[in-house]
């Protein structure tokens, strides 16, 4: 570092006693533009700033925007949307709530709370069996898009990248037998989905 010489050192000796007393030190004037006022918030502060941006204090040095789209997503995996309460979060330590909030959209205790009095209404064997072939139906639809996806791969005799980055085709000797076994289970899938969707036509007006 390059030593000060007398007047330098006099000079920061001057506006070191004035800052102790309080006083304002000259300005320098480098910049003509629009500079915002210093302003010392308060963890937990809430302000606009000229942009009309909500930022909150979150710390003695730190701010962040408010109401933002990842603090929206974090207060939606925190709240069980289809619970009857009002103020119902899901305790994400606990496993049957986070399944439950996946499955139901709900908390483990008000699934709990909102079957018991389905059973007491005498609804509850509906509600059972609409629930089971409703994730039928969602398994077979998925499955089939999966079988179709493989089909098609192995049907276009797909290429294989060796380690020293070139392609090589390969034959499969059973290809055929593949492609038919595919086909069976697609067919057994498709029946199937269709007598899942005949069973739920009952069950299409029922509210629970």
């Amino acid at each position: 570092m390059a030593k000060m010489d007398k007047d330098d050192l006099k000079s920061v000796i001057k506006k070191s006693r004035k800052l102790f007393k309080g006083e304002e030190l000259p300005k320098v004037h480098g910049y003509e533009g629009e500079v915002e006022e210093l302003v010392i918030r308060q963890p937990g502060e809430i302000w606009t700033d000229k942009d009309g941006k909500e930022w909150k204090q979150v710390g003695s040095t730190s701010r962040v925007r408010t109401d933002t789209i990842f603090d929206k997503v974090r207060k939606s995996l925190r709240e069980a949307q289809n619970c009857p309460k009002d103020l119902c979060t899901v305790d994400h330590t606990k496993y049957l709530d986070k399944r439950m909030l996946a499955m139901k959209g709900m908390c483990f205790d008000c699934v709990q709370e909102f079957e018991a009095k389905l059973k007491e209404e005498g609804k509850y064997e509906d509600y059972e069996k609409k629930t089971i072939l409703e994730n039928e139906r969602s398994f077979l639809v998925e499955t089939r898009v999966r079988l179709v996806e493989s089909k098609e791969h192995i049907a276009s005799d797909p290429q294989f990248m060796n380690e020293d980055g070139s392609f090589e085709q390969w034959d499969l000797p059973n290809k055929d037998k593949i492609l038919g076994d595919l086909d069976k289970d697609l067919e057994e899938l498709e029946k199937r989905l269709s007598e899942v969707e005949s069973e739920l036509i009952p069950y299409e007006e029922m509210k629970f």
